[in-house]
């Protein structure tokens, strides 16, 4: 019953507040009325009688707001009313109004459309899967080194003696050559799997059926089957359901189609999506294609998978660590040739490594901090310009102050109109927001999707990120109203009516100087950010040049599934290469099974010859004792195509084949690294075989140069073979061209088309589209933080100009005395650009001092960042310095201008 009163008093008071008050009017003239005849009745004139009656009810004023606050709603009725003299006052400023929204939004925007993108790309775990956060990934530790691949004997023992997890699949993945019923050939990303895998991670078919697990463990696929991924059946199959029972060849083996993935599913890791799965085993035996590379699963020391687990009910990832280290301990003592010294660590979640998760999050991280300061910037600003506005109001304030209005009511009035601005900006915000996480291009900045994830950008704003903006927008409203609010509040009227608000503007002013300070440090820290980022991702490229990344052209060739023959393959590649030379367009080919800053080949762990452990060592037990180096295969020429230098020895030749002895060049730095003081040529190392016959030794017969991969400070170990003495391998075609005119990927095509048109030819783009490619994100970050920088750099010209200016009208009278009393224009120039350069240089100091800062940050998020980068950071320092420079000079040269007859006059 109260409850109900209450809300119909709440609905009286609101909605009839007309009649309401017209009601308290005539019950205080009644009640008037009533002491004033009381007061006649007394011996009073009638006059006298109601201003006793007045001066009794204690002012009608006094009474009508004292019986308001009683009521009901009054505090939403209060608020109505301050907010409609917010708009009002605010209608009366609009540039001021349009300044600080737009100025807000922006930081307000980008603070939000990041945070959407790291919440939502990065941070979201593996798509189209069952209960993600129960997930968890098991990796295989090695002494100091964590992140290795665990044998199938390993993960099927992990498996089966485990409770904490309802389940344990084994999956990895690779590229392979795919023909269809048509007899097209593409390359595709293959994962191999445990038959439980899609059990594991809890997923459903589109269309179809996927693997089965048998009972106890046993193979549950016998046949060759593959799963499609649903991009690949869209792409290749226009999502036609009769693909399935169709037949796949895969590397030249025969998969029968039995199912499709569903939408968005790209495979246990998001930086690696793959597009079709296979059984990683067969009848009991290692799949077709890996058998043929020789795998064997129950050889404990191929370790050649990754592991992923679902957590039992009712267990934690503690409970799987305690459980699963303890396994991995009796592995140790009852496998101690292959498993001593190995454990596994158990990590919560799934879908990235700790080391990819660590990477991937570098560029998020200096985006939000570049978002952080330039949404600091902005408020900076606006407060700066609010407190322009504030000391413009100043008489206003004090003379309604004089009027009998609360100091509190001042405040909340300030407040408000802050509060106004600050949620049209936060709507403003959201609306950039949306249009920026739209944005492939943003997404794919802060979190990279590979190509053909499936996932394409699918971000919204939702509830988390709503709240975020509204948190910021909140934040901004305390910022831009702090400062004008507590200057109001300590408005004197009498001071401000006296003195004409001189006075109280030139103590207002210590604030906003402060603020400019800020601002014009926090400028130079995103200035220098921004040139230290760009500069050490453009020397990448910069690396290269010698090389010319833009005459070069590289295409793998599928021969592996086409030519399984040996001598064939070889003849083949023969021919590929004579043909090549005698193209026109086509200055140098080579053979190679990588080129640099592409070190996709294969690993391999050297030593001195007779330094290398016994046979059947481990392979982690020989990593630990070698060094491991890229091991490279390729053609004759090939260093001259890549115009890398040859150091000391020779280049290989045609006579280095199978029937030849052994040989190898080396860079060098892995010169240096085994033979240091020596020289390395007609020396001898030792390339051990993890299975299989033993290798005989190599002997150096060349050095040349180092090569850089993409990580500018990263030199790699190389070991380059002749091709024709280890012909097993898919090789890559690179030509130069004989022109400016890159060879395109249709002559490389009908080259390879004239020897053998059944293999594949895949790729064909640049050296330099390759490296823009790979670099596009950290180089479109860094841009992203370059508009950053410039944002806050007007910001910051902005808010000195307003400063200084705002001294210039302050100072009007006494810098018409000055040049009344001989100063000339020059030397008024030059005083008010003193006042506002030494602003600038202060907040250089505390910027260079927050760009020191940075430098480290930096350094710590990406290699390339070296001590020369601080040049980057004096060009953003210098660009400043002008832009500080034209925003003081702009009042400066009106102060110079100055009349003093005219100022002094009307003053």
């Amino acid at each position: 019953m109260r409850a109900a009163a209450l809300l119909r008093s709440l609905w009286r008071n609101l909605a009839h507040r007309g009649r309401v008050e017209q009601e308290l009017d005539d019950e205080l003239r009644a009640y008037v009325a009533l002491l004033a005849a009381e007061h006649e009745r007394a011996g009073m004139t009638p006059d006298a009688a109601r201003r006793a009656a007045l001066v009794d009810t204690g002012g009608v004023t006094q009474v009508k707001e004292a019986t308001r606050d009683a009521r009901v709603g009054n505090a939403l009725a209060t608020g109505a009313r301050e907010l409609r003299y917010a708009l009002r006052s605010l209608r009366r400023s609009p540039v001021f109004v349009v300044v600080a929204v737009v100025t807000l939004a922006l930081g307000i925007g980008g603070a939000t459309a990041v945070f959407t993108v790291v919440q939502r790309s990065l941070l979201r775990p593996l798509p189209a899967v069952a209960e993600p956060d129960r997930l968890v990934s098991v990796e295989g530790v090695q002494g100091t080194r964590g992140d290795l691949d665990v044998s199938y004997a390993d993960y099927r023992d992990l498996r089966d003696r485990s409770t904490t997890l309802a389940g344990l699949a084994a999956y990895n993945g690779t590229s392979m050559a795919v023909e269809d019923t048509t007899g097209a050939t593409t390359r595709a990303w293959v994962s191999y799997v445990s038959d439980d895998f899609f059990t594991v991670l809890g997923v459903r078919p589109a269309v179809g059926r996927l693997f089965h697990a048998a009972p106890d463990g046993a193979p549950g696929e016998r046949d060759p089957v593959v799963v499609l991924g649903h991009d690949f059946w869209q792409r290749r199959y226009g999502g036609a359901r009769s693909v399935i029972g169709a037949t796949l060849r895969l590397d030249g083996h025969a998969f029968t189609v039995v199912g499709v993935a569903p939408r968005g599913f790209v495979g246990a890791m998001t930086l690696h999506p793959m597009e079709l799965w296979i059984p990683l085993a067969s009848d009991g035996r290692a799949s077709p294609p890996l058998a043929a590379y020789g795998v064997d699963l129950e050889d404990r020391a191929m370790g050649l998978f990754r592991l992923i687990g679902r957590l039992a009910p009712g267990r934690r990832v503690e409970d799987a660590r305690r459980e699963l280290d303890a396994t991995a301990r009796w592995l140790a003592a009852t496998h101690p040739t292959t498993n001593r010294g190995r454990t596994v660590r158990v990590l919560a979640g799934a879908g990235m490594t700790a080391e990819e998760r660590a990477a991937v999050s570098r560029v998020p991280r200096l985006l939000a901090a570049a978002v952080a300061l330039l949404l600091l910037i902005a408020c900076g600003n606006v407060a700066s310009l609010s407190l322009v506005r504030a000391a413009a109001r100043r008489r206003e304030l004090a003379t309604r102050v004089a009027l009998g209005a609360s100091r509190a009511a001042l405040v909340r009035q300030v407040v408000a109109e802050g509060v106004v601005v600050a949620m049209a900006a936060g709507a403003l915000g959201i609306a950039i927001a949306r249009a920026l996480v739209s944005s492939a291009t943003l997404v794919q900045t802060v979190a990279p999707l590979p190509p053909h994830s499936g996932q394409g950008t699918g971000l919204g704003i939702d509830a988390a990120v709503l709240a975020a903006a509204l948190a910021a927008t909140t934040l901004t409203a305390v910022l831009v109203s702090l400062l004008p609010a507590v200057q109001a509040f300590r408005t004197a009227p009498g001071a401000m009516l006296r003195e004409g608000g001189g006075a109280v503007r030139r103590r207002s002013a210590g604030g906003q100087r402060a603020l400019v300070v800020a601002q014009v440090g926090a400028s130079l820290v995103l200035l220098s950010a921004s040139a230290i980022t760009f500069g050490a991702f453009q020397r990448v490229l910069d690396a290269h040049d010698a090389v010319d990344p833009r005459t070069l052209t590289d295409a793998s060739l599928e021969v592996v599934a086409s030519l399984p023959d040996t001598a064939r393959r070889v003849a083949f590649y023969r021919a590929v290469l004579a043909r090549a030379t005698a193209e026109p367009a086509i200055a140098g080919a080579a053979l190679t099974t990588t080129i640099p800053p592409f070190q996709w080949s294969g690993g391999a762990t050297v030593f001195r010859r007779g330094e290398e452990p016994p046979p059947g060592t481990p392979a982690e037990r020989m990593r630990e004792l070698g060094l491991r180096v890229e091991a490279v295969e390729l053609s004759p020429g090939f260093f001259d195509v890549m115009r890398i230098p040859l150091l000391r020895g020779r280049d290989f030749t045609a006579r280095d084949d199978e029937r030849s002895a052994p040989v190898a060049i080396v860079n060098r730095r892995l010169a240096a690294a085994l033979w240091p003081g020596q020289d390395p040529i007609g020396q001898y190392l030792a390339w051990p075989a993890a299975a299989g016959a033993p290798r005989p030794p190599l002997r150096v017969v060349g050095v040349v140069a180092d090569t850089r991969d993409l990580s500018l400070t990263s030199v790699p170990l190389a070991m380059y073979v002749p091709f024709l003495q280890h012909p097993g391998s898919n090789l890559g075609l690179v030509v130069r061209a004989r022109g400016n005119a890159p060879v395109s990927a249709s002559t490389l095509r009908r080259l390879v088309a004239d020897v053998d048109p059944g293999v594949a030819v895949l790729g064909g783009r640049t050296l330099l589209d390759r490296l823009r490619a790979e670099l596009a994100p950290q180089r479109t970050a860094s841009a992203w933080v370059g508009v950053f920088g410039v944002i806050a750099l007007l910001l910051a010209a902005i808010g000195l100009y307003g400063v200084v200016a705002q001294g210039v009208v302050q100072r009007t009278r006494e810098l018409a005395v000055r040049a009344a009393l001989g100063a000339t224009p020059r030397g008024l120039l030059r005083l008010v650009l003193g006042d506002g350069l030494r602003l600038a240089a202060v907040g250089a100091v505390v910027g260079g001092l927050g760009a020191l800062a940075a430098f480290r940050v930096l350094r710590s998020l990406f290699t390339g960042v070296a001590a020369a980068d601080l040049r980057a950071a004096g060009v953003a320092a210098t660009v400043l310095g002008l832009a500080m420079l034209a925003a003081t000079y702009l009042p400066a040269r009106r102060a110079a201008r100055l009349d003093p007859a005219r100022v002094l006059r009307s003053d």
